[in-house]
């Protein structure tokens, strides 16, 4: 009876998957989805767009690489990738059903960091939704009021309209009770003067 071969170590199997060239292009997507998303966030950091890729791009870059690390360094606990794939999607979505938990140290400096990434993906995500909202309610609302959308619309426009009308009719009123005051006035010096 032959002997058996030894089961290779995780370390072993990562090295023949890079070796072989499957790693590489995995890496090579991963890491170019992820410096896509960064150059034009950092072409154009204002935009929202930009900023939601690049967090988005930096998430799956930290889920992928988290699981191969939790799978590589945590190989007890997390056996197959894709049982270390499910705990950092589990994380980085908070959601985090508690079926697996991290022991080693490394295991926590990986949870740790994936629950950060996620924070910044959740808040992104959320603004990018919020702005969407946003602007959809303004386009509505400048296309049922057309007068809105010009300078009338303005609020120190209008104010200066408002004073002037305002002004105009205290001038009138003085103008008015001036008036009354001289016909009072020459009444007054006719009758004295006879």
């Amino acid at each position: 009876m032959p002997a058996p071969h030894p089961q290779p170590s995780v370390a072993d199997s990562f090295t023949g998957t890079i070796r072989s060239g499957r790693g590489r292009r995995c890496d090579h997507v991963v890491m170019g989805l992820f410096r896509r998303g960064y150059d034009r966030f950092q072409a154009n950091p204002s935009s929202l767009r930009y900023a939601t890729a690049a967090i988005i791009s930096l998430t799956v870059a930290i889920v992928l690489l988290g699981a191969l690390t939790m799978w590589i360094f945590d190989h007890d606990q997390y056996p197959t990738y894709g049982g270390a794939l499910w705990f950092t999607l589990q994380t980085v979505t908070t959601v985090g059903y508690g079926d697996s938990t991290p022991t080693s140290a490394v295991g926590r400096s990986v949870a740790a960091v994936v629950m950060l990434i996620a924070i910044g993906l959740i808040t992104v995500v959320t603004a990018r939704v919020t702005s969407a909202f946003i602007e959809a309610a303004r386009i509505r609302t400048a296309q049922s009021q057309p007068a809105a959308a010009s300078h009338e619309a303005d609020p120190f426009v209008r104010l200066d309209v408002t004073l002037a009308d305002r002004l105009d009719q205290i001038e009138s009123t003085l103008a008015d009770r001036l008036d009354q005051i001289e016909s009072t006035l020459v009444a007054d010096g006719s009758t004295t003067s006879e």
